[in-house]
């Protein structure tokens, strides 16, 4: 299946909307220009990415870029069981897929579900294109990248983890807090510590909490009394 601008006319109307969605795009764009609700738009992507799956599945001889948009088209209890039943050689290769995709991606939407199949995978090999997503405006894409590192759950990642306590959205620094007791090190107590101590007032309850659970876990790593 041939799906591009060059052959628009041949496509169906859904194609169309896909499109858009491929040239990075967002939903409430893609609504405005098409004059059509978001639930429809959400829809018509629903039905070109299932269709795209199942010409995919109809090719013995499916490329690397069928592989990842067919990937993209599941559901995520769908990428668990493909992610589950892949061999150690095709697991290998996918990897390589996933690494490609973050890099050259520019939809959030599947550069959220790359990020996150990144951390299912635990390989801290993908920590150094997961760190400079902390550092993107769009709060959603932060989060996942957050939780990537979190899974992959290398001591190396502290020093970053410890950046995001500072994320102008609270549950990112939630997920962080929770990150740094079973990633942080020494100078993650003290930064733990000065979240309780200086923000007490003004922070999350569910922070604060999150900070205080990793703490003990660190004061028992280090064998440091309270």
């Amino acid at each position: 299946m041939v799906i591009g601008w060059d052959n628009v006319d041949d496509l169906e109307d859904y194609f169309i909307t896909y499109l858009l969605y491929r040239d990075s795009l967002t939903v409430p764009q893609i609504a405005r220009i098409r004059n059509i609700s978001q639930d429809e738009v959400n829809a018509q992507l629903i039905t070109a990415k299932m269709e795209i799956r199942q010409s995919n599945k109809k090719s013995k001889k499916a490329n690397e870029n069928d592989i990842i948009m067919d990937y993209l088209a599941l559901t995520k209890e769908e990428r668990l069981e493909f992610l589950d039943n892949l061999s150690d050689k095709d697991k290998n290769a996918f990897k390589r897929q996933v690494y490609k995709g973050i890099l050259k991606l520019n939809n959030i939407d599947d550069l959220m579900v790359l990020v996150w199949t990144a951390g299912e995978f635990r390989d801290d090999r993908f920590l150094n294109i997961l760190y400079p997503l902390t550092e993107k405006g769009h709060s959603n894409l932060r989060r996942i990248a957050y939780s990537a590192i979190g899974k992959i759950g290398s001591e190396n990642s502290a020093p970053v983890v410890e950046i995001g306590l500072m994320d102008e959205n609270p549950q990112i620094r939630q997920y962080c807090a929770k990150f740094l007791g079973d990633i942080g090190n020494r100078d993650s107590i003290r930064v733990l510590e000065n979240v309780i101590r200086n923000k007490a007032d003004f922070e999350k309850e569910y922070v604060i909490r999150a900070c205080i659970l990793s703490l003990d876990k660190l004061y028992s790593k280090y064998k440091i009394k309270k």
